[in-house]
């Protein structure tokens, strides 16, 4: 079920309208309460939270890329001169 699904109540639409601020935990303290309570009982919004996370996690652990270390020294040595300079 997703968002404007027939399956889908207005209470469910609320909620999941707020799941990216919930789970950035960017949610002021009322609306946090009433995001989680709605989770605890909505089945396929607690499914769709579950999933959001797990994506959250994939991206985090295997869309890092990082520098060449050559990169960061010439980044550094910049740095240094910059802070040297003035």
């Amino acid at each position: 079920m997703s968002a404007g699904s027939p399956e889908c109540g207005a209470e469910c639409q609320e909620a999941l309208e707020q799941l990216e601020l919930y789970l950035d935990g960017e949610l002021p303290n009322t609306t946090l309460e009433e995001v989680k309570a709605h989770l605890t009982a909505c089945y396929p919004c607690t499914d769709r939270a579950s999933f959001e996370e797990q994506l959250r996690a994939i991206v985090r652990r295997d869309c890092v890329e990082s520098a060449p270390p050559s990169l960061l020294v010439r980044i550094r040595e910049h740095l240094a001169g910059v802070a040297t300079d003035g």
